[in-house]
């Protein structure tokens, strides 16, 4: 059955390119970048299915400098593991285990004009003498992560544990959650998103200060990306630039991840 519905898969792909989106109407369809991302995205999408692990939050995290250093990014998103879990699950119970998968992405190229750099040149067209940029450089793009998390039990908010409870203290100012954040949908999804921005911004120093440094945007407020709803077009936006096995090999933080390391 697993045969066959492997091979069935693979034909569906191989006449339309894409199971899981109408890419009827995308002009790059054919071409082997297109089908290579196309691929890799569902590929995702299938084991988050398979894993029970559906994403929730996505968590966006942009560092205040140029972070070139891989390695120190990776030893980032194994610190934020532990602290999100030590808020969400200190003792690490199976029924409020959480899914945390870090997606490693680079800033576009920046070209460094600096003025001192400057020299006159002969422009031939014009016959005048111009400043050209001499020294002109280009700064590769810095790291930035995005980080997928699935869905918190909401027995974890509701019986909370005593971090949680100090968390709330400081959040709200109250010593209990608000009445008006206690019922399902809205409510309750403020109160996970808040309490996911403070454990990261109090206890990982290598977060910035400013607002733009962390952006957490729930599933329910996630329209999707490139032709995929919901979650699923979270998946899509996280594994964007995962064309070929060496994008893949630089973002996807295998060390850190739950779904490739089951």
């Amino acid at each position: 059955m697993t045969k066959t519905k492997e091979e069935y898969r693979r034909w569906i792909r191989s006449r339309h390119g894409t199971i899981l989106k109408d890419n009827s109407n995308d002009k790059h369809k054919d071409k082997r970048w297109r089908i290579n991302e196309s691929h890799i995205i569902e590929t995702f999408i299938e084991e988050y299915e398979l894993s029970g692990f559906i994403p929730s939050y996505m968590i966006t995290r942009v560092y205040f400098y140029n972070m070139q250093k891989r390695d120190e990014v990776v030893k980032h998103n194994h610190r934020m593991n532990n602290v999100i879990d030590d808020m969400m699950n200190p003792r690490g119970m199976n029924d409020y285990f959480l899914m945390h998968d870090h997606y490693i992405e680079r800033h576009k190229d920046k070209l460094l004009k600096k003025p001192e750099n400057k020299r006159p040149v002969l422009n031939t067209i014009t016959n005048r003498m111009e400043m050209d940029w001499s020294n002109a450089e280009i700064e590769r793009g810095g790291f930035h992560v995005h980080t997928l998390v699935s869905e918190i039990n909401d027995d974890v908010i509701l019986k909370p544990n005593r971090n949680i409870q100090k968390a709330i203290e400081r959040i709200y100012g109250l010593g209990e959650l608000p009445v008006s954040l206690r019922s399902e949908g809205y409510g309750m999804t403020k109160v996970k998103t808040d309490l996911l921005d403070y454990a990261i911004r109090e206890r990982c120093d290598f977060m910035g200060n400013s607002v733009d440094s962390l952006d957490i945007v729930p599933v329910s407020e996630y329209a999707g990306y490139d032709g995929y709803k919901g979650w699923k077009g979270m998946v899509a936006y996280v594994c964007k630039q995962m064309y070929n096995v060496d994008k893949i090999v630089e973002i996807y933080d295998n060390k850190n991840n739950t779904i490739l390391s089951n």
